[in-house]
């Protein structure tokens, strides 16, 4: 807690100052100037933070690129003749480019502006707990939002850094395709990418030193995926460990280690997924803001432990999605400004990858539940009974819902195509704490993938 000495000064420039743009912070922004308070966001980067300009909306691009572009080669199979399809990577790279310029995140200043909200650029460092700097000027403020989100881990392995390696944000701007590449980290972004480069045709190598892919759902997720990639050429490294990185000539030499024996791997170019640290180097110390290696610490009012500065979004934890993000957010502005509190409860958060076919869970996992030594039932079902998978050509995907002894959902895994769309039903359940009957009992249209849902709800035991 910060001292009593660090009182709150009669006059201060904002009600509220926001560190950062993105979805954690530009949420809150957007909602306290709509109440009539005086804000100001500082931003250091690009205006809408890493989801619109990194993250999510350039990868999604990408991504969708990949599914026409495979579609398009697998037509014979359907009747559609597909002789020219070629791949022109430059006008991908180009549409991904579109697809980002349609967020409307370059007009984002002028949209601050607009609604009356100080855009100040550069970086902030907190000289006590109510004032902040920013290119030498001292700013104060009644609250503060921090929102600075993380950057990429770089891992401690010997010749890395001299050799060179990409990053996300590197590989969302390559305007030429490596001819192979070495993914580091087999969790979302390294399974989406891994998904990206292997479709457009670049030999992947994929490693973990985890036992699987997208190692915390649970095993029949990564599993499967694992499965799919291995169908499609991509050699995936699991329960591997990288020890270092050589060169010879223009190919970097990737010596990764698995069951005591060390395998050089030749490749044109290595990518970073290893995951992201907390940005919290702005002076928190200063401001008697806790913080650790996880971030910053909050309570589930998204108050830090100075009590008029919060924090979202990915430097906060403990989920690091958009949707998280923005939910934070929104529970920071209203806690800000009013007697009633909201507090953020993180049991029912969906979790998407978006693979082919796509990856989506929410809830607990049963690794979780046996960990806990928690009573439960579970029920998998595979996505080619049902009469949308005849119809599209698939064979592989399934449904999983977990419920208590009761019945009630308290998690979900699907691996299927437009499984990102399907697991909303298993929230709103999962969030309601409803009966896997009450899904099993409801009609569902014929043929859609999320008639597997029913299916699997249908095999739930309720009391």
């Amino acid at each position: 807690m910060y001292k009593a000495k660090h009182t709150r000064p009669d006059y201060v420039d904002f009600d509220l100052i926001v560190i950062g743009t993105g979805a954690g912070g530009g949420v809150a922004a957007h909602v306290a100037t709509r109440a009539g308070k005086r804000v100001a966001v500082i931003e250091n980067e690009k205006i809408g933070g890493e989801c619109p300009n990194y993250g999510c909306v350039p990868t999604k691009a990408l991504l969708h690129a990949t599914e026409t572009y495979k579609t398009s080669k697998n037509g014979e199979s359907y009747g559609v003749k597909n002789k020219g399809v070629s791949l022109d990577y430059p006008a991908v790279k180009a549409w991904k480019d579109k697809a980002v310029l349609h967020t409307g995140t370059h007009e984002g200043e002028d949209f601050f502006k607009n609604e009356g909200v100080k855009v100040l650029r550069g970086d902030a460092w907190f000289l006590s707990p109510w004032t902040v700097s920013v290119n030498g000027r001292r700013y104060s403020a009644r609250k503060f939002l921090i929102a600075t989100g993380t950057k990429s881990v770089v891992p401690p392995i010997p010749g890395l850094e001299d050799i060179g390696y990409m990053t996300y944000r590197d590989a969302i701007d390559l305007t030429r395709l490596p001819k192979s590449i070495f993914v580091l980290g087999g969790g979302a972004i390294g399974s989406e990418f891994t998904e990206i480069f292997s479709s457009f045709g670049s030999t992947v190598h994929v490693a973990d030193m985890a036992p699987r892919l997208i190692a915390l759902e649970d095993p029949e997720v990564g599993e499967l995926l694992q499965k799919i990639f291995e169908s499609r050429g991509v050699h995936v490294h699991a329960g591997a460990k990288v020890t270092r990185v050589t060169k010879n000539g223009v190919k970097k030499i990737v010596h990764v280690e698995k069951n005591g024996q060390t395998h050089k791997i030749s490749v044109d170019q290595i990518l970073l997924a290893t995951g992201k640290d907390p940005n919290t180097d702005l002076g928190l110390d200063n401001a008697y803001v806790e913080y650790d290696r996880g971030g910053i610490t909050v309570n589930p009012m998204m108050q830090t432990t100075n009590k008029h500065i919060y924090a979202a979004g990915d430097v906060a934890g403990p989920y690091r999605f958009t949707h998280m993000a923005s939910y934070q957010s929104r529970i920071a502005a209203h806690n800000m400004f009013h007697q009633d509190k909201y507090k953020a409860d993180y049991h029912a958060v969906p979790r998407c990858v978006f693979t082919d076919p796509e990856i989506a869970a929410v809830g607990v996992t049963e690794r979780e539940l046996k960990e806990k030594k928690k009573e439960f039932q579970t029920a998998i079902t595979p996505v080619s009974i049902i009469g949308r998978a005849n119809t599209s050509d698939v064979d592989e995907g399934f449904v999983k819902v977990i419920a208590d002894k009761k019945g009630v959902l308290i998690g979900a895994s699907i691996v299927s195509p437009r499984a990102g769309e399907m697991i909303h039903e298993l929230t709103l359940a999962v969030q309601h704490r409803m009966k896997a009957r009450a899904i099993a009992q409801t009609i569902h249209a014929f043929p859609t993938w999320s008639e597997a849902v029913r299916v699997a709800c249908q095999k739930i035991q309720s009391s």
